[in-house]
């Protein structure tokens, strides 16, 4: 293969490695970010809910057990107040008693209803938050196993390009890959293309002298400013 051709070759093969590198710290720093912090707190609020709901229950299951036994109760008084006979003392202290357990019953009554309201609204915000938290995780992951088949499809296409390095690299004259890794180490591309009279790395005119040897005798130049290796698009498609 053409020596010059294959530097063109191994540095759009070296770009793309880069670009994969790249995108595969992006998956990382992204697959590090999915802690499922959202849906743990999510499930977190459905146990308090659920506590609270449970708690709820067993309140009002203490009340209507109370209520039961102020009823009895209150059958008892009033069937000891109304058969009459007895003492005045015992009379006034059946009706306080009997006023007692009815304040005693009504205020239970109140908390029933709001154990009631209360436990219809917990039904509710643990349906809801199960429904959201559902579709959270589904979402997490469906990014997961996208990003995870993602990854596998980087490594693949990552692992071929390194061959095709290797073997570029092989076509390539000692000389030719010192100067290759030279402008690699100045942090630039190696090689440029000719873009009317200047150099598409850096876009600095070239000497008339250069553009035309390059043109008409020469199969490559040096730009005079960022001392990339210039070649023709012409010459690459040929």
């Amino acid at each position: 293969m053409d020596s010059l051709k294959a530097m063109w070759r191994l540095q759009n093969t070296e770009v793309e490695m880069v670009k994969l590198r790249k995108e595969w710290n992006d998956i990382k720093e992204l697959l590090g970010r999915e802690s499922g912090a959202e849906t743990a707190e999510i499930q977190a609020g459905i146990a308090e809910a659920r506590a609270r709901w449970q708690k709820n229950k067993e309140e009002y299951e203490e009340s209507t057990l109370e209520i039961e036994t102020i009823g009895r109760k209150l059958e008892q008084f009033n069937s000891q107040l109304y058969e009459g006979g007895g003492l005045s003392k015992e009379l006034v202290s059946l009706q306080q008693n009997i006023d007692q357990l009815e304040k005693r019953r009504h205020l239970l009554e109140e908390k029933q209803l709001g154990c009631i309201e209360e436990l219809d609204d917990l039904e509710k915000r643990i349906a809801n938050e199960t429904v959201r938290f559902q579709r959270l995780d589904e979402q997490r992951k469906s990014r997961l196993s996208r990003l995870g088949e993602r990854r596998e499809e980087i490594k693949g296409k990552y692992d071929l390009l390194k061959e095709r390095r290797e073997e570029l690299r092989a076509d390539i004259p000692e000389e030719m890959m010192v100067l290759y890794t030279d402008l690699v180490g100045q942090k630039k591309r190696p090689m440029a293309t000719l873009v009317g009279e200047n150099c598409s790395g850096c876009g600095i005119a070239q000497t008339t002298q250069n553009v035309n040897a390059l043109k008409k005798e020469g199969r490559y130049t040096r730009c005079i400013n960022c001392g990339r290796i210039i070649v023709t698009g012409d010459y690459l498609e040929e």
